[in-house]
């Protein structure tokens, strides 16, 4: 059976003699035991009783098989012996904190963390959002207030664990909350790391705005774009830094759309008006700014003096927070950007539009997806299936991909959808709803039960219901 750590009550016995058994532990945490398993040059084969699944050996942390024992000498045995305690010790540890209620709960050097991951995977995101930090903290000069908490991460295994314990509602992927000691909430999405990554540092954003001026609340734009701009970072393995400021092909890929549709937003429309397009349109802009040598320090000067610069009118709003208007945002941007007339502003739009169509390319069909992914999330579903469709004809989707995609055209195209589940179940082999979704579409009935029964072999707690999300209302 496979099992997240936080479902593994039952595991233990088996495990209590690791060699015992073939037992194969993932690097995104999960543990799998009860298969026999075989050890290939390119993939672990595991033999479940409704089928066999390949896993690449990319994805393994570790493997035990009772077979390595056979014509081992005694030293080796003892060798392999201890590292299965080693391993058993590390699940025993994550087994101790699975529930919320008995969570992991540490201190970094900038925030608390709590915590329900494999410790080992908390770690990587722990050192991640530490030089996300450093990174914001030097190009914003901001600083943590040192007699106050730090920020609390709430962290959780998986969504139905947020959903449940954090109050988040609807489709929310995590949130920052602004009042009080401030914490924010996200959960681990093993099949998506980098969408989880991108998120957490998006709302860790927030924060760091937030200790501009702990007394003010910055702006829908340009909050959201700096968030977007900044939680567009990933961690590269091979150099071992955080890259900030890389191009968001799904934001990207929204504005060359709307572009596309005879859309196409000014600088004074950014500003002024507040709307999803700051994700978007805003981001780009910022983007902008930043990699603009002749605009960069005076979009910082603008940006940080919304919140503390004495020449800017502020007003007292909802919390008692001080916000500044729209419109004295854009007369403050005009000043720090140095834009005395009309005519300046305007060239600098046209040099922002020149800037969109030459220098931020969209690179194969991620960006598709990416954008497909945010329909979703803003409820625009005729738009997400467009996007999907073009992604999967560009070189094809993730599993995610696949999935999302089946959702929204199973009820008009089933055969569409049967094939799109299939697909998803070769790039994620190893979960449970994939299978089961694509086993209700097969026509061969008996081979529909044997992709189910297997689906329940992965998930014993496998969801059978999946929305058919084109059937819901939209506003496009």
């Amino acid at each position: 059976m496979l099992r997240q750590l936080a479902l593994v009550a039952t595991c233990l016995a088996c495990l209590a003699s690791p060699l015992s058994a073939d037992i194969l532990l993932l690097k995104d945490g999960r543990v799998i035991d009860g298969p026999t398993m075989e050890r290939g040059q390119e993939a672990c084969t595991i033999h479940f009783k409704n089928g066999d699944i390949s896993v690449p050996n990319d994805w393994i942390e570790d493997l035990f098989l009772a077979a390595d024992l056979e014509n081992l000498p005694n030293n080796r045995r003892r060798q392999l012996q201890k590292r299965g305690d080693e391993r058993l010790a590390q699940i025993e540890e994550a087994l101790a904190h699975a529930e919320w209620g008995q969570a992991y709960e540490e201190e970094t050097q900038n925030f608390r963390w709590k915590y329900t991951l494999p410790k080992r995977v908390a770690e990587m995101f722990q050192d991640r959002l530490e030089s996300y930090y450093k990174i914001f903290a030097k190009d914003w000069r901001v600083k943590r207030d040192k007699r106050k908490k730090k920020l609390m991460i709430n962290f959780f295994a998986n969504r139905k664990e947020f959903m449940r314990t954090s109050g988040a509602g609807g489709g929310a992927l995590a949130y920052f909350m602004f009042l009080g000691d401030y914490d924010l909430c996200c959960f681990y999405d093993r099949l998506d790391m980098e969408s989880t990554e991108m998120v957490l540092y998006h709302e860790a954003s927030h924060y760091l705005q937030k200790l501009l001026n702990e007394d003010f609340k910055m702006p829908h734009w340009p909050g959201e774009g700096i968030a977007e701009y900044y939680g567009g970072a990933l961690w590269n393995p091979k150099k071992k830094v955080l890259e900030v400021g890389l191009v968001q092909e799904g934001r990207l890929t929204e504005v060359k759309n709307d572009i596309a549709s005879g859309k196409m937003l000014t600088i004074e429309e950014i500003v002024l008006t507040d709307a999803y397009t700051d994700y978007t349109w805003g981001w780009a802009l910022i983007h902008f700014f930043m990699n603009d040598k002749s605009l960069k320090r005076g979009f910082l000067k603008y940006a940080g003096g919304l919140a503390n610069d004495k020449k800017v009118k502020r007003e007292r709003g909802s919390f008692n927070l001080q916000f500044v208007s729209p419109e004295e945002s854009l007369r403050y941007m005009r000043e720090c950007l140095g834009l005395k007339g009309e005519d300046d502003l305007e060239q600098l739009t046209e040099r922002f539009h020149l800037y969109i169509e030459e220098d931020l390319v969209i690179e194969g069909a991620a960006g598709l997806e990416k954008a497909g992914m945010g329909a979703v999330q803003a409820g625009k579903y005729i738009r997400a299936r467009r996007l999907f469709s073009e992604a999967n004809a560009a070189g094809g989707l993730s599993a995610v991909g696949c999935y999302q995609y089946a959702k929204i055209v199973r009820s008009q195209s089933p055969n569409l959808a049967r094939d799109l589940y299939r697909q998803a179940t070769e790039l994620a082999p190893l979960t449970g709803t994939y299978w089961y979704q694509y086993g209700r579409l097969v026509e061969d009935e008996a081979e529909g039960q044997r992709l189910k029964a297997l689906a329940k072999e992965l998930d014993p707690e496998v969801d059978a219901y999946d929305i058919d999300l084109e059937t819901l209302d939209e506003s496009d």
